[in-house]
């Protein structure tokens, strides 16, 4: 039980940072099952998903608490990417996840660069609109079942700019309620007859990990929210956003190559 004792001060890091940032614990803890812990892919994907749960359901109440989110907003987003990623679960066993895996990490190292330069050009706040992107609602929710990854890292741009949304604080916090139910319906998307019966045969294993893990996303969960509430503006948010996505997007071509 004491074999992983590490991943309490590692996940407590890992849950404060990406709940501070609108991203989900996901891509920084399936880098850590893979690449650390030598986990299969199919079951450090799940794990992966199962301890950002416990960290953004930590991160979903002091929101819900200090009332930092928007409700219509994130149930707009919701009623399309839920269903996108149980279905992109449910299909992630049908795809080869390297090629995948290492095309959205391009992608999000690309993405970072476009945000950080818009960011940095910035001289007013961007144009507010009142709309919800159904098409990034449902590739990101797909994405999210099939690699964990998407939900957050798309609808950040949009969120921030909603009318709704009047601090970056209560943009990213609305973000990490979309990210936590979404990734409760990937969760279950992948529960396939195969998924289970490893989990069963490494049941010992997986507790020993989720002891230290779990409460150290909890703890993180209630800190990454004062980090953002602390950014001052839209611009430092798309900084602070775009400097963590680049770290991602080369944790997720790292990835590719550990899933190879």
């Amino acid at each position: 039980m004491l074999h992983y004792w590490f991943l309490l001060p590692v996940g407590i890091a890992i849950a404060a940072l990406v709940m501070s940032a609108g991203v989900s614990g996901a891509t920084l803890w399936v880098p850590v099952y893979l690449l650390w812990l030598k986990l299969d892919a199919p079951l450090a994907f799940w794990l992966g998903l199962l301890t950002m749960l416990f960290g953004f359901g930590s991160g979903v109440y002091r929101n819900w608490r200090d009332g930092s989110y928007d409700g219509p907003l994130i149930r707009r987003y919701l009623v399309f990417a839920m269903p996108a990623a149980l279905v992109g679960g449910w299909a992630s066993a049908f795809v080869n996840q390297a090629i995948l895996i290492g095309a959205f990490g391009a992608f999000l190292i690309v993405y970072a660069i476009v945000i950080g330069g818009r960011a940095l050009g910035m001289r007013v706040e961007a144009d507010r609109h009142d709309r919800v992107p159904i098409g990034i609602a449902l590739i990101g929710g797909a994405l999210t079942g099939l690699i964990s990854i998407g939900i957050g890292i798309l609808a950040m741009p949009s969120v921030l700019r909603h009318r709704s949304s009047s601090t970056p604080g209560a943009a990213i916090g609305s973000l990490v309620i979309i990210i936590f139910f979404t990734s409760i319906a990937a969760t279950l998307g992948r529960m396939r007859p195969s998924l289970i019966a490893e989990l069963h045969r490494d049941l010992p294993q997986i507790i020993a990990i989720t002891i230290w893990a779990i409460p150290a996303v909890v703890i993180g969960g209630q800190i990454g929210p004062q980090f953002a509430r602390m950014l001052p503006s839209e611009r430092h948010a798309r900084l602070y956003f775009s400097t963590v996505l680049l770290a991602v997007g080369l944790l997720t071509l790292a990835r590719a190559a550990a899933v190879r």
